[in-house]
């Protein structure tokens, strides 16, 4: 009898899953474009560290007006500061992830009667990346400073975004990455609770093309 009723239930959630997944229709595309990025506390301000970033991407419908996207991407990250006079510190910090985000987006048609607005979509999510390789330069110097401060090798961040469409399959894509865990220790070794070290921060500026 128990092993009768656990049948019955296994056949009504594989029956319902059946049906969730033909109701739901999935796409697919590519996104590419130019990133800004900077790291905390290396003495350097804004995102001055220019890059790109590219990433093949699969997406679902969740309802109407929301979707679940899931991508694979390689993205450049790191920080610059180019000196503004002979002799001022010159420093390049080259860093390229491969990443995984999972974000959720958000149609803002929803809100019909708003102009312009009617035609955004917005996103947030989090995304795991995996330090692939890295460049450290300072003054026309190699630097490597793995043995006294190893890099992190995983890295989870925080992911918000804005889409514009300005065709059937292409739209254009701004997002904001930060991160929430360190990328390495800083220099002295200090942490407190909120900050435990250096953190990459992130703007990708690409457009996204969805083929399927």
């Amino acid at each position: 009898m128990a092993n009768s009723i656990k049948s019955a239930i296994l056949l009504i959630l594989l029956t319902s899953l059946s049906f969730n997944v033909d109701a739901q229709r999935f796409y697919g595309g590519i996104n590419a474009g130019l990133t800004a990025s900077e790291v905390s506390g290396d003495m350097a301000g804004g995102p001055d560290k220019l890059g790109w970033f590219a990433s093949v991407y699969t997406k679902t419908n969740l309802s109407t007006y929301s979707f679940l996207q899931l991508e694979l991407m390689v993205v450049q990250k790191g920080s610059r500061v180019v000196p503004d006079e002979p002799g001022h510190r010159d420093y390049k910090f080259y860093l390229q992830y491969v990443e995984i985000p999972l974000v959720f987006k958000f149609d803002f048609s929803v809100f019909g009667d708003l102009p312009l607005v009617e035609r955004l979509a917005g996103e947030a999510g989090l995304s795991a990346s995996v330090l692939v390789d890295h460049f450290e330069e300072e003054n026309g110097l190699e630097v490597d400073l793995t043995a006294s401060r190893p890099f992190n090798r995983a890295e989870l961040n925080a992911l918000i975004g804005l889409y514009y469409p300005v065709g059937e399959i292409m739209e254009i894509h701004l997002r904001f990455s930060q991160g929430i865990t360190p990328l390495r220790p800083h220099e002295g070794g200090s942490k407190v609770w909120y900050n435990r070290g250096q953190y990459n921060t992130v703007w990708s500026f690409g457009i996204a093309f969805t083929f399927f």
